[in-house]
């Protein structure tokens, strides 16, 4: 058989050849323009969005955060026996120069007392724990009974602080917590503004233009609207 058969067409090896070139030139660009851009809600019109800082994110200048579109953060903090997190001490002084608004993430252990986790807070954290909703957080959107019984009772001696507070839980355990307790949506898509105060959108985002913020990075947005923001948390960076 004539091997010159398989190739009858000339031109189909330079353009196959063309197409991957430009295919290759496509995934850079889209990997370098990737990387220019802040994570934000897909399909969601919210700007108000925040990030997770933690023990792994010391060398980030909250400057660049503020230049890049990020209006306020949440801060790590442990609670019961385990040794609470220098770094928010750090961020939080730092904090006191910038315009970000902040708010303390606390890592609830349901094997020890609510009341404990509590005061083991206050001790280490003091009042200032940020004009944002203190999180508690279980460490799973769908927590067991017993985390929820811990969440709901740390709610309540939290409120009865004047604290506004807020837990990582769907919505439909409302009626499990105390009035005026809000709660954190981790959905996929953009929740119900009714239902939620905040929403976790991704645990794998990225602010642009950054150094010193290691990836991935957990991405918050505000779920009403920006004058409702400023009117409760201050003004925006943008």
């Amino acid at each position: 058989m004539d091997q010159n058969r398989h190739f009858k067409h000339r031109a189909t090896l330079p353009a196959i050849i063309s197409f991957l070139i430009a295919a290759l030139a496509l995934l850079a660009y889209g990997i370098s323009n990737y990387r220019a851009q802040t994570t934000l809600p897909h399909g969601s019109s919210q700007s108000t969005v925040g990030i997770g800082l933690d023990q792994r994110q010391t060398a980030v200048r909250l400057e660049r955060l503020q230049q890049n579109g990020v209006s306020f953060v949440y801060l790590q903090a442990t609670t019961g026996k385990r040794e609470f997190d220098r770094s928010y001490l750090t961020f939080r002084k730092k904090l006191k120069g910038s315009k970000l608004a902040y708010g303390t993430r606390v890592k609830v252990d349901s094997r020890q007392s609510a009341r404990s986790q509590v005061k083991y807070l206050e001790e280490k954290a003091g009042s200032q724990l940020g004009s944002l909703p203190v999180l508690l957080d279980a460490g799973s959107s769908d927590p067991s009974a017993a985390d929820l019984t811990c969440l709901a009772q740390m709610s309540r001696l939290l409120l009865k602080q004047r604290r506004t507070v807020m837990v990582r839980a769907d919505s439909k355990y409302a009626k499990l917590f105390p009035k005026g307790c809000e709660f954190l949506s981790t959905d996929r898509k953009t929740p119900s503004q009714l239902k939620y105060c905040f929403w976790q959108y991704s645990t794998k985002g990225q602010v642009s233009g950054m150094t010193g913020l290691k990836w991935p990075v957990t991405m918050y947005a505000y779920m009403g609207t920006s004058q409702q923001y400023e009117q409760k948390y201050g003004r925006l960076t943008q």
